[in-house]
């Protein structure tokens, strides 16, 4: 398995590869423009997940905090996402109000082939 962490200004992507790329959040997303850090990094993710046929699990459980500029990037992506063909999972803890919040809001990407799945744990 190998890994990759990016950092950015408190915020920490950890790209794991086996059988699926695991992507796991963590720390704080503040930043005033977030998408210059993380678009280049779930883009190359996509990428990857094309051309190997992988599955794609974004993990939000860990972030402790993101604000309304994240929201952004993340539903370019899952547009992206949404007329690939890589199969991406989206996954949040229920038990943080704010991650609810969020998340739920981004249900509108959830096919109905679960190709694109939002889902709280």
């Amino acid at each position: 398995m190998s890994a990759e962490t990016f950092t950015d200004s408190g915020l920490s992507i950890t790209v794991r590869e086996n059988d699926q790329i695991h992507v796991e959040w963590q720390g704080k997303s503040t930043a005033r423009d977030p998408g210059r850090f993380i678009l280049p990094v779930l883009s190359q993710v996509l990428g990857r997940a094309d051309q190997q046929g992988k599955e794609v699990v974004f993990d939000f459980c860990r972030l402790e905090y993101m604000n309304s500029s994240t929201v952004t990037p993340l539903i370019r992506i899952l547009d992206r996402a949404k007329k690939g063909s890589t199969v991406l999972t989206v996954v949040y803890n229920r038990a943080l109000k704010w991650q609810t919040l969020n998340f739920t809001a981004l249900e509108v990407f959830h096919t109905q082939d679960e190709h694109i799945h939002i889902r709280g744990i």
